[in-house]
């Protein structure tokens, strides 16, 4: 029997079962394959011990058809009976070939016949194995296909699960024509199963495991979005243990080969140091190179660069326009960063109105600093209630064990202490006061020291006046 090509790669193919006493069925029968584009597994030197037989279950749990060369030498054969019979435990597409004239009223071929009630019965004698329909159908996954017609599959299969209202029936359907593409090694379908995979192990559902098969199968065919896909998998410790050294080799291939989230990506870790020496001027470089890519987010480093003038020319027109461009993506931080533009005039003609509203909305979406500012802007206009309410929303928005910015502890106390948009309370007030007091706030201190020395809300104490009376501290910052 001559050397074959024996697959072993992603596509779909069949498990030949015979015995070695059969080599001339078996070497006409993958002829006949051969000659159809069929892909198949075989080896003619198994034996029944451990290796072999952990190698021989892989390829049949991964087969999609089994074909099962049947002769007087494979019923004699216990070993082979034991592969029959987990193979039809697993419920595959099982072919029973019959090369010569046998007795099928024989114990052993009835018994297969009874259990594997769909299989399909095929006389060598009778027939040609490749022109019979039943066959042709049961072979047709494992039959190679163009690229061509695989990524037509992959087109039909996205259309089909991307269609709005979709029905079970068509989600179901455009699934097993990705699945088709994949399995004829289509690289982007490959891809499009890692990356629903993946999704899915970040939700529980299923194996990282299964996401990184799917992208090193796409990555050996070529496919950059692989590579990309895997780094960030390491460097995120997804899967594998978290390198980012490693990873920034996968990262940095992609975003050569100009994949802008990659040359985001790599851009923050030369930024921050991440697996790479940090270095902000080719930070700056690969930022450059994500946003001509078409990746927004590079829009709000790019602003604070131009904004502070580093590692690259101060430009506040360029800046105020990038911040403008990244609040329109929703980025909240960049919001609060125009308010701040169009109160003082930088990059931008100075509008109080603007600045006003772009405070609120930054204010609305939870950031303490805007939440403060839009409180002082009240309290400017006298509506006291309202600016005591954001006060405090400024004081719950912190990291859990962080305490408020002492500035925001300050105002609160002023308004307990003078009844702004709530009753006097003396003794709330000195609690505030001194919280920012703590923090380092110089006028805090003064409040504390004045409430120590005339008994404002706590008992009178000259030494603890003295002590946090701004004058007398030996660091007042």
């Amino acid at each position: 029997m001559r050397l074959r090509e024996l697959y072993t790669g992603f596509k779909s193919f069949s498990y030949i079962i015979f015995s070695s006493e059969d080599s001339v069925y078996v070497e006409k029968l993958l002829d006949q394959l051969d000659d159809n584009g069929y892909r198949y597994w075989f080896n003619s030197k198994l034996t029944p011990n451990e290796k072999d037989l952990r190698e021989m279950l892989g390829r049949l749990k991964s087969a999609a058809v089994t074909v099962l060369v049947l002769t007087d030498n494979l019923v004699n054969d216990q070993f082979l009976q034991d592969i029959v019979d987990y193979t039809l435990q697993k419920r595959t597409p099982f072919v029973v070939y019959i090369p010569t004239e046998a007795d099928e009223n024989s114990v052993y071929l009835r018994s297969i016949l009874e259990r594997a009630k769909h299989s399909i019965v095929f006389r060598e004698y009778e027939q040609e194995f490749s022109s019979a329909n039943s066959v042709k159908q049961a072979l047709a996954v494992t039959k190679g296909i163009t690229e061509k017609d695989a990524a037509r599959f992959f087109e039909s299969g996205i259309n089909a699960i991307r269609e709005p209202g979709a029905t079970n029936e068509m989600l179901e359907q455009g699934m097993k024509n990705i699945s088709y593409a994949a399995n004829n090694e289509y690289a982007p379908a490959l891809n499009f199963l890692g990356n629903l995979a993946l999704e899915r192990a970040r939700n529980g559902m299923d194996s990282y495991s299964t996401a990184v098969a799917y992208f090193k199968a796409a990555v050996k065919l070529g496919n950059i979005d692989s590579i990309y896909s895997l780094g960030c998998m390491i460097a995120d410790g997804e899967g594998f243990a978290q390198n980012y050294n490693v990873a920034e080799g996968y990262i940095l291939l992609s975003a050569m080969q100009g994949i802008t989230d990659a040359q985001f990506r790599f851009a923050e870790m030369r930024e921050k140091g991440l697996g790479v020496a940090k270095n902000r001027e080719e930070a700056v470089m690969w930022y450059k190179k994500a946003l001509d890519g078409g990746d927004r987010r590079a829009y709000l480093p790019l602003a604070y660069r131009y904004l502070a003038g580093e590692t690259v020319n101060r430009e506040e027109t360029i800046a105020a326009q990038y911040f403008t461009e990244a609040a329109r993506d929703g980025s909240i931080e960049a919001t609060l960063m125009l308010a701040k533009l169009y109160r003082d005039g930088v990059g931008v003609k100075k509008d109080i109105l603007k600045s006003e509203n772009y405070f609120r909305k930054a204010a609305e979406n939870g950031i303490a600093e805007a939440q403060y500012e839009y409180a002082l802007i009240l309290k400017s206009k006298n509506n006291n209630s309202e600016a005591f309410k954001w006060l405090n929303l400024a004081a719950l928005e912190r990291e859990f064990g962080v305490e408020p910015a002492p500035e925001v502890l300050y105002e609160i106390g002023r308004c307990y202490s003078n009844g702004w948009g709530t009753d006097i309370d003396r003794q709330s007030a000195f609690l505030y006061y001194h919280r920012a007091a703590l923090a380092g706030h110089i006028q805090a201190r003064a409040a504390v020291a004045e409430c120590y020395k005339k008994g404002i809300g706590v008992t009178v104490n000259k030494r603890a006046s003295e002590f946090y009376n701004p004058k007398y501290a030996f660091d007042a910052n």
